[in-house]
Parts: C-alpha cells; structure tokens; sequence
C-alpha cells in the first residue's frame, strides 16, 4: 500500500526550547521544566509572509546599493529581529524586568545585544522543518494555524 503523504504534514506551531549561550536547554531555576518559545513554522501564512518581507528588504537594500550584496549585511540583525517577532507568538518561562505583554517581551529578548546568542538559536531553529514535525501539545486543538493570537 502506498504511503500517505499528508501523514507527513508538519505541525503549524511548535514550543521549540530556548537554549543558553553554550547551547544547552534553558531550564526555569525554580521548576526545573525547559524554557520554550511559541513559533510558528515554515508552514504557515505568518512566516511565509515574514520570511518574504525580510528578503524584499534585502533585495531592497542591495539595489539602492547599485547591486553591491554588502549593503544587506548592515542590516542583518534588524532584519532577523523582524523576523522573529513576527513569528514568534510568546516565550514560556521567561520575564524582562519591566516590560509587559507577550509581544513586548519577545521583542525586547530578541533586541538586546548580550542575549543574542537566543536570537542565532532561534533563528536557526525557527527555519528547521524537523522542529515541527511534532505538534506543540499545549497548542495542539488552538484552532486556525495562522492566527496570531
């Protein structure tokens, strides 16, 4: 019998850990469960859409640039940062001292320069199909995959 390819599906979203500078888990000190962030993945609308404005803008860059590719890596981190707000719908676990709201907090990780290491480690992870392959239990039955709230 042949295989059913839509078993292969990948999940929308996915709780991908967040990983230290040496990349190991991050692990909460005082529950000792993993540290996480909600990303949507390669599969959906929301990263799709993210993913395409981080490449106009790079295309963007390196034509007023008189085709000089350089002139994208300037803006590289800015551009990732983007992106990774975009996709990222919370981080599990983890606070910043006086900012509230989910969207702020994930903004606020990715833009500090000595937590950078977070944003290489998601980024990369973030754009591996392998971390979706299995559905995030705690958003399994969410409902709509491009929905961002």
């Amino acid at each position: 019998m042949p295989l059913d390819i839509t078993t292969k599906r990948v999940a929308d979203v996915s709780d991908l850990p967040v990983k230290n500078a040496d990349g190991s888990p991050m692990i909460d000190p005082d529950t000792g469960n993993p540290i996480t962030a909600v990303v949507f993945g390669p599969a959906t609308k929301i990263w799709q859409a993210a993913d395409g404005l981080r490449r106009r803008k790079a295309i963007k860059r390196s034509r007023e640039a008189n085709g000089k590719f350089e002139a994208t890596l300037d803006y590289k981190d800015e551009d990732t940062i983007e992106f990774l707000c975009a996709i990222t719908k919370r981080f599990n676990g983890l606070v910043v001292n006086g900012v509230h709201g989910d969207a702020d907090t994930v903004r606020a990780i990715y833009s500090d320069p000595m937590l950078g290491f977070i944003r290489d480690h998601m980024e990369a992870d973030a754009t591996n199909w392998e971390n979706f392959m299995k559905a995030s239990q705690s958003l399994s039955n969410s409902g709509s995959d491009n929905s961002p709230g």
